[in-house]
């Protein structure tokens, strides 16, 4: 199963998620306006999701309709 964190991370800069995740799979860039999870480092654990303060981040089965489009820009993310 892989994490994806939805557009309500948009502006979002706590960390909370970074912090809690032991694989440091979750990543930024400076010009990037939300947190991103590597599904190739991800271990499943949930940890993040707990620790989102603006409930942003789902299991990628369990993405909300809405925001479906972030699963594939937390692919493209770390394409480049």
């Amino acid at each position: 199963m892989t994490w994806v964190i939805t557009a309500t991370c948009e502006g979002e800069r706590l960390a909370k998620c970074i912090v809690a995740c032991p694989e440091n799979a979750i990543q930024t860039s400076p010009d990037a306006k939300q947190y991103y999870i590597n599904p190739s480092v991800c271990t499943d654990c949930g940890l993040c999701d707990l620790a989102c303060p603006v409930a942003a981040i789902f299991p990628e089965s369990a993405v909300p309709k809405q925001w479906r489009s972030s699963i594939e820009e937390n692919r493209l993310f770390f394409l480049t």
